[in-house]
């Protein structure tokens, strides 16, 4: 069978092109194709890799956002909590048993640590069959406990 145009002739070795009519050239034309589809392939290959380093890169970026997002969390968690536990330390040294909403949390019954909890310290126990504590106040606000540590009585200054 005789070749036709652009058809390629010979060997392994030796390579001849067969030209097509009016000048034209089939060999010429595969390559612009081929060299077309390798542009092609090689931009959406590139587009599709930059679009994924960018995700890489977005997705870094969040992580490090979350990171110092949570620092700054449990940075304002320890603050809150101090301010807290200031608070709590106001309200215990500073009102203690001079402020009569204290006073008026006592229940009978409350254990003597819960009563110091509340009104703080004495300034003076006596012991005996009851005990009572007295806090500095010109009214004598005092309180009493039996002997098991129970409150059974107060009087607010």
């Amino acid at each position: 069978m005789p070749p036709r145009a652009g058809q390629f002739l010979g060997s392994q070795t030796s390579w001849k092109r067969l030209d097509l009519p009016k000048g034209g050239c089939m060999t010429l034309s595969l390559f612009r194709a081929f060299s077309l589809a390798l542009a092609l392939a090689v931009s959406l290959n590139f587009a599709v890799l930059s679009q994924v380093f960018a995700q890489d890169e977005e997705l870094f970026q969040l992580r490090q956002r979350v990171l110092e997002l949570e620092e700054k969390r449990k940075a304002l968690e320890g603050q809150l909590k101090e301010c807290q536990e200031s608070v709590r330390r106001h309200e215990e040294t500073d009102h203690g048993w001079q402020n009569k909403k204290n006073w008026r949390s006592l229940e009978m019954g409350m254990k003597e640590d819960r009563v110091k909890g509340i009104l703080g310290e004495p300034v003076k126990v006596i012991k005996g069959v009851k005990t009572l504590w007295y806090y500095p106040n010109f009214y004598g606000g005092y309180v009493s406990f039996d002997e098991g540590g129970k409150l059974i009585g107060w009087n607010e200054p």
